[in-house]
């Protein structure tokens, strides 16, 4: 069996610690001691939120910055700002999946962070949207994965069906995998995308500039995954 940590909503870390008196591991809060459980595998609680992480990564702000981003300040700062009612995100939820490269015979996977509705398959992009604005939602984990891969020839993310020479569809690998997360990844993947245009200033006068202000900061119709 799998070895896991568990974020808890509130930001509290909680790992299974071996205890020499009793010959066993037993969970115990583990919030004060967290970058030494970075790269063990973890769940989140349901009802953990983005409000709830970047507050965790503030805690352990000196350890994190230099691994992530300079820019984790900026965004527990905006993140505690409050929403007006029109400013509330109407996504449902964020979710924290895999996103896999191939480039000729070598495979990378990178954790990414998206935008979900319940009710709807496509996953939204939220590099623009102001984290105050979606700090209240959960973030769930996405283990699993469909990976296509054309049998001959083709490159690229996520690469669909390709053709020969001749124009006729070549034959496809697919395989859906399952792999977990670490905490390192669940940082990785929320800050990246967060922080993908620089501080919230660069990120607003960016999407000021490409005309895209007429939607509600928070409208999850901002783009799409």
């Amino acid at each position: 069996m799998s070895v896991h940590s568990m974020l808890l909503p509130g930001g509290v870390l909680r790992a299974p610690v071996w205890d020499s008196a009793t010959g066993r591991s037993h969970m115990r809060d583990v919030t004060d001691e967290l970058p030494s459980f970075l790269r063990m595998a973890v769940r989140t609680h349901d009802a953990v939120t983005l409000r709830d992480l970047l507050l965790l990564a503030e805690r352990h702000r000196d350890f994190l910055r230099p691994l992530f981003t300079e820019l984790l300040d900026d965004f527990v700062e905006e993140v505690q700002r409050p929403a007006t009612d029109e400013e509330i995100c109407d996504l449902d939820y964020l979710e924290i999946c895999w996103e896999w490269l191939s480039i000729e015979d070598r495979f990378d996977l990178n954790p990414v962070l998206v935008g979900r509705n319940h009710r709807e398959e496509e996953a939204y992009s939220i590099e623009a949207i102001p984290t105050f604005c979606i700090g209240h939602l959960p973030i769930l984990l996405k283990p699993r994965f469909v990976m296509e891969i054309p049998a001959e020839g083709a490159t690229g993310i996520g690469a669909g069906a390709g053709t020969d020479g001749g124009g006729r569809a070549q034959g496809m690998f697919r395989r859906e995998l399952r792999r977990g997360f670490t905490l390192h990844d669940v940082f990785d993947a929320v800050l990246s995308e967060i922080t993908s245009h620089g501080p919230p200033t660069e990120r607003d006068e960016w999407w000021r500039e490409i005309g895209s202000r007429q939607n509600p900061p928070g409208d999850a119709g901002s783009g799409s995954a």
